[in-house]
């Protein structure tokens, strides 16, 4: 994943507004993750937000206990867990926290826009993310709508919020 302004600075505004959540009593939490690596999760994100990145972060969680082996469709149909779990639950957190840390730091300097953009490749990109690229929104716009489309579940499908759901791969850069 690309995030051209990770530095000290937003990683600062990261761990603030993670920690948030976290005091929250709701923090979101994948559904993939087992009770053992929901308690873990906190620790190796954290971790991850002072001075790693999404590639560390999945490397932390590629613990065996960590994920249940199988989970629950929304139909009640048992699934197995998929082998990248680690690695999508890594870069789609550690962005979330970019895109969280970094509004907020947008905030903090004044900036009233951003631009949203793909970090990465996606293998099957979201029909809904897609439309978003180069996209210019209000920073507070972005802000405000932290996880909404999805947390606390069911979620407002229909809030802003970037990333857009888990597995999304943009986040947001400052305007050129």
């Amino acid at each position: 994943m690309h995030y051209p302004e990770l530095d000290d600075i937003t990683r600062k505004w990261m761990l603030e507004e993670f920690k948030k959540e976290e005091a929250s009593g709701n923090p979101y939490r994948s559904k993939w993750l087992s009770s053992t690596g929901r308690a873990a999760f906190a620790v190796e994100m954290e971790k991850a937000i002072v001075s790693g990145s999404d590639v560390t972060l999945a490397k932390a969680l590629n613990v065996t206990a960590y994920w249940d082996r199988h989970h629950f469709t929304a139909k009640g149909t048992p699934t197995s867990i998929p082998k990248d779990t680690p690695e999508t639950v890594a870069w789609s957190e550690f962005t979330v926290w970019y895109t969280r840390g970094f509004a907020r730091r947008l905030l903090e300097e004044g900036v009233e826009n951003c631009v949203i953009y793909r970090a990465d490749s996606a293998p099957v990109p979201r029909c809904g993310c897609s439309t978003l690229e180069g996209r210019t929104v209000p920073v507070r716009t972005l802000y405000d709508g932290h996880r909404a489309k999805y947390h606390p579940a069911p979620g407002n499908p229909s809030a802003f919020s970037i990333p857009s759901g888990p597995n999304c791969h943009h986040t947001i850069k400052r305007p050129s």
